[in-house]
């Protein structure tokens, strides 16, 4: 059968391939050629804008049989997203062997390839650079197909290094010798480089001065460390700011980065040192382990420490460079924080490292490899009990620029949809664009009103859309009248229509995305602050809908938020509003209610007492909030946890370290107000607390109550609103998701009551997913009308 098979030249094929997805920069052409001459088949690869382009010639079953090959065994960093055959009888071969062509680039509008993420070094780099007898000994830019940087060094598509920061190193001999030879593991590896071609480190002082190169270089730093000082080191995308995690340098870190308590991450030597540190459970550990080597929390095996001011938990990754790992194998741990001051992006270059971090490290390991596009570690939590996907506080370094999809399923009509480009939220910024079904969610890049981050977020966004050849021809953005990113956004659309989604209803639209879902829920969209429809500040919100519309159906129940702003950073004015609406003290008539929040800031906040009769006496004119974040914060006050904040988000962290997760029966009395809106009343809750003592003996329990309570009382309102709706799923975003301990326990309430529950998979629930939300409000819409 195979023999006559041979000799029937009509069996023999041309086949030309278009292989699409992360394609490029993950080995995956040179996995094609190995394939290809593992079979005995002729033809070609070759990257494009749209993806890879395989030719080739055989016998049809071979062919076949590579086509199964694509599908299962290419590298694991690759995704083929899909693959476009033709087939022709073969006439007169064209090929001889299988080879990999020269690129094609072309300014064509259609792109297809999908840009891969930034790569932790393999084991088999790590042997080689510890080998004394291999020409990359100790040499911290070793990289192969298989690892290394990509996604920060990409200058323009197709993936080849002369559109990469590596075209400023041409190859040496030896080096040029693997990139060609397609037996060797560093065939077509863009990055490829070694001592005597590659890029080389150096130490200089906070004023630019050289102190030494080389290996010198890494000896002058462990030793500077070693002494206590303050270091800052140039990675993947972006430089770090490293020091030993000891008393006296973390006192003059926090100093002089004037960051008095938010948590610093840790940078481990292994796993083993991570385990001695905290309670680093299976799932934790294939986080740390795997090639996106995110920082991940898991706690703390001792008592907080500067490194962690009153948190239970430890921020820690693995080394994921070379030369982290040649610097780490001196040290158990290090402490490794993002170099960038509060809410802008990280520090990327010599030049912005020497004007902005001089007065914050004593010494510079830098390297001439350029970084084109910064980006920050990502930061996970392992999934709650409850079996689910870990939670993103950031996604950012080895997860950026995965794309979404936007299918049939999640959205459905018969219109094509137009590229579309969202701007995102003010605070946690990221923007998302869409290139026919394909959503590309932008990397974290920080506060929109500090100006480094805007110019960040232009840069950022003028990059993406110059990628891929992207035209936007909508414009989606919070209706929120004040944020900036919808200007800044338009900048780069000026002619496309405009698409205003209310903030909370982009973040339900971002959940069902992220599930694939189309369907419609109940919401529980719990955030800080969000511009309401109503003029009111919403964050607490029960949505009923889908990505393209909703009916707000509920809320928790409204309190004032004395100073505004101010309240994020002193969460104490946050529990007076709840004091006085609890207390019922609207009429202040010299009654002992109208007393009492003075006398519980006298007793829990002496040192703002003065300041409470000020902040009573103008309440009436504060603006109305229904805040899930302000009501964390404020019971986090009362329990006198975190009455002051120096960081966003402290105030709620102290809640949850200091929760229980036991799911206790002395829940605190939340309520439901079953009206045609419906209340989720925590007022009960306060008085409870109020009625335990200030300050609270049993802080810890009442902190365990008091997210068990809400987890109940969010399960009571999806049940009323299930009856009225008939809708039986519930889907749970915004910030305040984040907190694994109310995740879970909500999840658990809401499975035992028969619901589906959908929470966040790939995305970030806080404003980060945002501009993915927007993306989707504006596709759904669209696809169903054809108009916005």
């Amino acid at each position: 059968m195979n023999r006559g098979k041979e000799e029937n030249t009509s069996l023999m094929q041309r086949a030309e391939l278009l292989v699409t997805g992360v394609v490029q920069g993950v080995g995956f052409r040179p996995f094609c050629a190995r394939a290809a001459l593992s079979l005995g088949l002729r033809g070609t690869a070759r990257n494009t804008p749209d993806g890879v382009e395989i030719v080739l010639e055989g016998e049809e079953g071979v062919i076949d049989e590579y086509l199964r090959m694509l599908r299962e065994e290419s590298p694991s960093a690759a995704v083929v997203a899909g693959v476009q055959i033709r087939r022709a009888p073969l006439g007169r071969p064209a090929f001889s062997d299988f080879s990999i062509a020269a690129s094609v680039r072309s300014g064509a509008n259609e792109r297809r390839v999908l840009i891969p993420s930034d790569l932790a070094v393999c084991e088999d780099c790590l042997a080689e650079m510890r080998d004394p007898r291999n020409r990359r000994y100790r040499y911290p830019f070793i990289n192969c197909t298989n690892c290394g940087p990509r996604y920060t060094i990409i200058r323009a598509l197709p993936y080849d290094r002369p559109a990469t920061t590596m075209a400023d190193f041409p190859m040496c001999p030896d080096c040029e010798r693997e990139y060609r030879d397609p037996a060797d593991r560093r065939y077509h590896a863009q990055p490829n480089a070694c001592p005597v071609c590659g890029p080389k480190i150096w130490l200089a002082d906070p004023a630019g001065r050289t102190l030494c190169e080389g290996e010198d270089a890494l000896e002058g730093l462990v030793s500077a460390l070693m002494a206590g000082k303050i270091a800052a080191v140039k990675g993947i995308g972006g430089f770090h700011i490293a020091c030993l995690p000891e008393e006296a340098p973390l006192r003059e870190l926090r100093a002089r980065k004037h960051r008095p308590d938010k948590p610093f991450a840790l940078m481990t030597r292994d796993i083993g040192a991570a385990r001695r540190l905290a309670d680093v459970s299976p799932e934790a550990e294939r986080l740390l382990s795997g090639v996106q080597r995110p920082i991940v929390l898991c706690p703390s095996r001792g008592r907080p420490s500067l490194v962690n001011p009153g948190q239970g938990r430890l921020g820690l990754m693995l080394p994921y460079t070379p030369l982290h790992h040649l610097l780490i194998e001196r040290f158990e741990a290090l402490v490794m924080t993002s170099a960038n001051l509060s809410d802008e992006p990280i520090v990327s270059t010599e030049a912005e490292a020497f004007s902005s971090l001089s007065d914050v490290a004593d010494v510079l390991l830098c390297h001439n490899r350029a970084i084109h596009t910064a980006i920050d570690d990502s930061v996970l939590v392992p999934g709650p009990p409850v079996p689910g996907p870990p939670i993103f506080l950031r996604r950012a370094r080895g997860y950026v620029p995965n794309p979404m999809s936007l299918s049939r399923e999640a959205v459905p009509g018969v219109f094509d949809v137009p590229d579309i480009l969202a701007a995102g939220a003010q605070m946690k910024s990221t923007y998302t664009l869409t290139k026919g079904r394909t959503l590309f969610p932008g990397q974290y890049l920080g506060d929109l009103e500090q100006l480094g981050t805007a110019a960040c977020y232009k840069k950022s966004l003028a990059h993406f859309i110059g990628l891929y050849g992207i035209e936007p021809k909508i414009l989606a953005f919070d209706s929120h009248p004040g944020y900036s990113a919808a200007g800044l956004a338009h900048e780069f659309a000026p002619d496309a229509a405009l698409c205003p989604v209310q903030h909370h209803h982009a973040h339900l639209a971002s959940v069902l995305l992220d599930n694939g879902s189309f369907e419609p829920v109940i919401g529980a969209i719990f955030d800080g602050t969000g511009y309401g429809e109503d003029g009111t500040i919403w964050g607490g919100e029960f949505l009923v809908g889908d990505a393209g519309e909703v009916r707000r159906m509920g809320s928790l129940w409204p309190f004032r938020l004395p100073g505004g702003e101010n309240a994020i950073r002193e969460p104490w004015r946050c529990a007076l509003a709840l004091l006085d609406e609890a207390l019922g003290t609207g009429e202040r008539a010299g009654t002992r209610k109208a007393e009492k929040p003075e006398a519980v800031a006298r007793a829990l906040w002496p040192a703002f007492a003065p300041r409470a009769g000020a902040v009573l006496s103008a309440m009436g004119a504060a603006p109305v909030t229904t805040s899930c974040g302000r009501l964390f914060d404020g019971f986090s006050a009362l329990l006198g946890l975190c009455p002051a904040a120096s960081y966003d988000g402290q105030a709620a962290m102290a809640l949850e370290n200091a929760a229980k997760r036991e799911v206790v029966p002395d829940s605190l009395p939340f309520g439901v107000e079953d009206g045609e809106f419906v209340r989720l009343d925590w007022r009960g809750a306060a008085r409870a607390v109020l009625e335990a003592g200030l300050p609270a003996a049993e802080g810890a329990a009442l902190a365990g109550a008091f997210h068990c309570g809400l987890a109940r009382a969010v399960a009571e309102v999806c049940s009323l609103l299930r009856d009225r709706t008939g809708i039986g799923r519930a889907a749970l975003s915004g910030g305040v998701w984040q907190n694994a301990v109310l995740l879970d326990l909500t999840v658990r309430e809401l499975s035992s009551r028969g619901f589906a529950v959908l929470t966040h998979r790939r995305l970030s629930p806080n404003d980060e997913g945002v501009s993915v939300g927007q993306a989707a409000a504006a596709a759904r819409r669209f696809s169903i009308f054809g108009v916005l």
